[in-house]
C-alpha cells in the first residue's frame, strides 16, 4: 500500500509548577481542539485502524503526551499515548466541554524529498481529508480486486433494468470484464475524488447498448465491504460481491511479450479451473470443450483455437469456450472470456 505522505506527530509540551488539584495553565483557544469538533472527529478517525476509519498516509509517532483542557481552557490533565488503540480510545472516553491541544509546527519530509509543514488546526484538517480521500480510494479498489470475487448488478432505478444479475470482475490493474447475457467485455474501472464525491469511472468496448449504459462517470453514492451503490442521473445500480473459496474469473491478464505491444501469451488451458464455475456444469467429466475466436464460431462449432499457447490479436479481446456433452456432442454452455495484455 502506497501512502500518500507519512507524518509522524510529535505532541510537544510545556510542563508547569502548580498545586496538584488546580487548573495548570490558560490555553490559546484558536489552537485547542474541542471534543466533537470536526477536527476532533477527524483527529480520531486517522487513530483507529478499522474499515471505516483506517488511513493510510497520516501515523503518529508514540509515545507521546496530549495536554487536556477544561471548557475554561485551562490545562487540567497530561495523558500519555502509546498506541492507534490507546489513542482512539482515550480519545472516544472525552465528554463534552473538554478540549486536547497540539504543537505546531508540525513537520515531515515527503517521499520526494520536499518539506511538508502543518501549521495550525485548520491545514491539519486539510491533511487528514486528503488522507481519507486517498484511503478511501485505496480501501474501494482494494474490495472491488479482491480474488475469487465478482460484483453482481441490481437495477435500482432508470430505464436500463435488463442488467440485473449480470455481473463485473475487476483486475488490480484496473482492467474490467463485464458478462451480460453470454457476452462478455472488456474495458477499464478509475475510481478517484471530485471534491468530496468518490466516482467510478467505467469504459467499456464493444456493444454499442453496453457503452451507452455504462460508460459514464459514476457518483459512489455508498459502498462498504459488501455492496456499492453507483448513480450516473440516469441509472443507479447496486453492485453486491460474491465470492467463492475456489478461483472464479473471467478476466485474464498477462504481461505483453514485448513492451507497449498489446500482444500477450495466454495458456488457456491454465484458466480452465476459473471460468469453469460460470458453466453452469457440476461436472467437467461429462463434456468436452473448445476455444472459438469469436461467438459466430462459437455457436457454429467451427474453426477452434486449436494452439491453446494463445496470442491475442487485439486487446483486450473477447474469445469463447464452449461445453458439448461428452456422448452426444451437443452444445450444453458457453463462457466468454477476457483477455487483457498488461505492460509490466
Amino acid at each position: 500500500m502506497k501512502n500518500l505522505f507519512y507524518l509522524p506527530l510529535i505532541l510537544l509540551l510545556t510542563f508547569f509548577i502548580s498545586c496538584e488539584d488546580e487548573p495548570i495553565a490558560r490555553a490559546d483557544p484558536s489552537k485547542i481542539i474541542p471534543v466533537n469538533s470536526e477536527l476532533y472527529n477527524l483527529v480520531l478517525k486517522a487513530a483507529g485502524n478499522d474499515f471505516d476509519n483506517e488511513i493510510t498516509c497520516i501515523d503518529f509517532n508514540y509515545p507521546f503526551t496530549l495536554v487536556i483542557y477544561n471548557e475554561q481552557m485551562d490545562i487540567i490533565n497530561y495523558q500519555l499515548i502509546n498506541s492507534d488503540i490507546a489513542f482512539s480510545e482515550f480519545l472516544a472516553s472525552l465528554a463534552e466541554g473538554k478540549s486536547i491541544s497540539l504543537s505546531y509546527p508540525i513537520t515531515s519530509v515527503l517521499e520526494n524529498g520536499q518539506s511538508y509543514v502543518i501549521n495550525n488546526n485548520d491545514e491539519l484538517k486539510e491533511a487528514i481529508d486528503k488522507c481519507i480521500y486517498a484511503d478511501t480510494i485505496i480501501t474501494c479498489n482494494n474490495l472491488l480486486t479482491e480474488t475469487n470475487c465478482i460484483w453482481k448488478v441490481t437495477h435500482l432505478d432508470g430505464p436500463n433494468s435488463e442488467y440485473d444479475d449480470s455481473y463485473f470482475q475487476i483486475s488490480p490493474f484496473g482492467n474490467a470484464g463485464f458478462h451480460f447475457l453470454g457476452n462478455a467485455f472488456g474495458g477499464t474501472w478509475i475510481t478517484y475524488f471530485i471534491e468530496n464525491e468518490l466516482h467510478l469511472n467505467i469504459f467499456l468496448t464493444g456493444d454499442e447498448n453496453i457503452i451507452d449504459t455504462w460508460n459514464y462517470d459514476w457518483k459512489v453514492i455508498s459502498f462498504n465491504d459488501n455492496e456499492m451503490e453507483i448513480a450516473n442521473g440516469t441509472n443507479r445500480f447496486l453492485l453486491t460481491k460474491e465470492c467463492v473459496e475456489l478461483c472464479r474469473k473471467i478476466l485474464f491478464e498477462e504481461c505483453e511479450t514485448e513492451s507497449n505491444s498489446g500482444i500477450g501469451l495466454f495458456n488457456l488451458e491454465s484458466y480452465f479451473e476459473c471460468f469453469f464455475p460460470f458453466s453452469g456444469i457440476s461436472d467437467p467429466s461429462i463434456v468436452t470443450w473448445n476455444y472459438y475466436n469469436n461467438y459466430e464460431d462459437m455457436i457454429s462449432g467451427t474453426n477452434p483455437i486449436i494452439d491453446l499457447m494463445h496470442v491475442n490479436t487485439e486487446n483486450p479481446q473477447i474469445i469463447y469456450v464452449r461445453f458439448d456433452d461428452i456422448n452426444t456432442g451437443i452444445q450444453i454452455s458457453a463462457v466468454p472470456i477476457v483477455l487483457k495484455a498488461i505492460n509490466c
